[in-house]
């Protein structure tokens, strides 16, 4: 352990900051705020972390059932309730908020196997296989006209209230993209071969169970006299309250997968009749889908004890572990390969991170900047989500960079096309 540093004016006059570096060029801060408080390990350098954020971790780190610490990664920025980027261990609890509203959104990605042809696969071709795509996948609030099989999913919610949710909503929902920064996107590799990637999550059913559990969590925390807010309310895991809400979770998890599934479907048979279109030999042949949940608690043993730990915008990275990190619409996005290390709860990044609210965004991205942002892709701007503009996001370069002792790089992936639907969705 190297160096030191001070924190920013304006913080406790008791604080103290370490800087850790490790043999890489990613450095790690662990922000101690008292003794009384859990630590702050981030990967982000505190000076950049917004001053709501900062608040939102120092709650975590106070709360009565925070075990070892809490690790910020590097794409860190302020949530709803609790901060996205954040990985947040619990001992004998779960904490809704910590999970998030979209519970169980990730990622999912294929390697075509085909080569990017760029003379062939020119704006016509993308044009046509985005077009497939949206007849088959509907985005934004759309949904499907009628009712979809929902196999191993069609089983009863431990929330009774909620079930009527799975034949009014999720039938109609499995398979759709939803708004804010989800996306179903073609991708090409350093290699030139050809992906497709997608980012959703658990739609309606899975904002009701996350709401619902939540407001459980408040009267819980307030009947065991926790001192913690309404934000970071839990729920104890030997009772059944608690054990509901991991069920429900674990619902809207497979839910989420199933539903990222069905669309990376939808577009592998669009890329194939496109291809046939070309009259060429080259085919789609049989895939594996990587797969990334970055809104979950999954108990887990750290420090030798079951702990209960909670990724916010954050995924594991287990040692080996094969992930994806995306960055924006005009930036490149990453397979990667896990290193876990223990210090970030064997955890990394889930994207590249906001830089400007929603509402900053759309008030400062103008339309000839959104579009001058998209060069080199086939993507249309539209400002009906000018929210998730490049210049909403932070560097992924720089997410990445800070993040070496965490992940290795395998691929990275540069954006051909890509599809959205309009955003009107919470940050988180």
């Amino acid at each position: 352990m190297r160096g030191t540093g001070r924190l920013q004016s304006g913080a406790s006059s008791h604080a103290r900051l370490v800087l850790m570096m490790n043999e890489t060029t990613s450095g790690m801060y662990e922000i101690r705020e008292s003794v009384d408080a859990a630590p702050i390990r981030t990967w982000l350098p505190p000076a950049e972390i917004e001053p709501a954020a900062m608040q939102q971790l120092r709650n975590a780190a106070a709360h009565p059932e925070v075990v070892a610490a809490v690790a910020v990664m590097p794409d860190c920025h302020v949530g709803f309730g609790v901060t996205i980027g954040c990985v947040f261990p619990t001992l004998d609890s779960v904490i809704p908020n910590a999970v998030g509203v979209d519970i169980g959104c990730g990622m999912c990605a294929v390697n075509t196997g085909v080569p990017l042809d760029r003379g062939r696969m020119d704006k016509g071709f993308w044009r046509k296989w985005l077009g497939q795509v949206q007849r088959n996948v509907p985005t934004g609030f759309g949904a499907h006209k009628s009712p979809q099989e929902m196999g191993d999913l069609d089983r009863p919610l431990r929330a009774t209230s909620l079930q009527k949710l799975l034949t009014d909503k999720a039938r109609y929902q499995i398979g759709t993209l939803g708004g804010g920064n989800h996306f179903m996107e073609a991708q090409v590799d350093q290699d030139g071969a050809i992906w497709l990637m997608v980012h959703s999550g658990s739609r309606h059913t899975g904002l009701r169970i996350a709401d619902l559990y939540n407001r459980a969590a408040i009267s819980s925390s307030e009947q065991r006299d926790l001192p913690v807010g309404r934000d970071l309310a839990s729920l104890r895991i030997d009772e059944q309250l608690g054990q509901d809400y991991l069920a429900d979770m674990e619902w809207a998890t497979d839910f989420a997968l199933e539903n990222r599934l069905r669309m990376i479907q939808a577009m592998v048979e669009a890329f194939a009749d496109q291809l046939d279109r070309l009259r060429t030999k080259q085919g789609v042949g049989d895939i594996s889908v990587i797969n990334v949940h970055h809104n979950v608690a999954r108990l887990e043993e750290h420090a030798g004890r079951p702990t209960m730990v909670h990724r916010k915008g954050a995924t594991s990275a287990e040692v080996g572990q094969i992930g994806i990190i995306p960055g924006s619409m005009g930036s490149p996005s990453y397979i990667v390969r896990g290193k876990g290390n223990e210090l970030s709860f064997n955890s990394c990044s889930h994207g590249a991170g906001r830089r400007m609210s929603r509402t900053a965004a759309r008030n400062a991205v103008t339309p000839s900047a959104f579009e001058a942002s998209l060069k080199g892709t086939f993507s249309q701007p539209s400002m009906g989500y000018a929210d998730e503009a490049p210049q909403a996001y932070k560097n992924i370069a720089t997410v990445i960079g800070r993040q070496t002792d965490l992940v290795d790089i395998l691929h990275e992936l540069r954006p051909i096309i890509t599809i959205k639907g309009d955003s009107r969705a919470k940050d988180d």
